[in-house]
């Protein structure tokens, strides 16, 4: 994730370290990721999964 992306600064997403939480435990949105993104990380965890 880049800061022009919208987050906070220059960011790594680790794939190794993915997991889901419940809405109710999120706060505070900082920020949404585009369409080509997921794609990406669909992509790439789709590809480390086997």
């Amino acid at each position: 994730m880049l800061k022009k992306e919208g987050a906070i600064k220059d960011s790594v997403i680790k794939m190794n370290y993915v997991f889901t939480i419940s809405e109710r435990m999120i706060e505070k949105i900082l920020f949404s990721v585009s369409e080509e993104k997921r794609d990406l990380i669909k992509k790439e965890s789709v590809k480390r999964m086997g």
